[in-house]
């Protein structure tokens, strides 16, 4: 019963406490838990008839329904999650690609000079090459920098 407080979707900061070996592996864990309570408990019981097969049943059954609650929580936790780092990478990208692109169209040549046309269109490549360095870079730790630069700014402009 204390696992399914520690599992609770409500309480993030209780499942960072638990061991991460733990939580990669916790359909095994509780599993093997469930299997030693319905087997502890016939143990201690003792074999009786049909009374006692009723009682491993009820066991049974109540460990499966702990199982199923505890597991929905988890994987609602980890698709909330991942939502959030979805939306975060979005706003990332949007942001660093509309800097770029802006970049971009400063450089689109508009003149006869092809020296300027040239220098023009080599600002052009590296803008998007850039680019594509961003999108290659992206990491964990690259979401948490961009989002403690530019947190205030995406307030302001989500607020609009």
């Amino acid at each position: 019963m204390k696992t399914l407080v520690i599992i609770n979707t409500n309480c993030p900061a209780m499942l960072n406490r638990l061991p991460t070996s733990f939580v990669k592996h916790i359909e095994l864990w509780l599993s093997g838990a469930g299997l030693l309570v319905i087997f502890g408990v016939s143990l201690i019981a003792g074999p009786s008839g049909l009374a006692f097969w009723r009682l491993i049943a009820l066991i049974a059954v109540g460990v499966g329904l702990l199982h199923g609650l505890i597991f929905w929580a988890v994987r609602r936790r980890q698709r909330q999650i991942r939502r959030q780092s979805i939306r975060e990478i979005q706003q990332m990208l949007s942001d660093v690609l509309k800097n770029k692109l802006a970049a971009i169209n400063m450089y689109l040549p508009e003149e006869e000079n092809q020296a300027l046309v040239q220098q023009e269109v080599d600002a052009i490549r590296t803008s998007i090459e850039d680019i594509a360095d961003e999108v290659d870079s992206i990491s964990e730790e690259s979401i948490e920098g961009w989002k403690e630069r530019y947190s205030g700014a995406v307030e302001r402009t989500t607020d609009l």
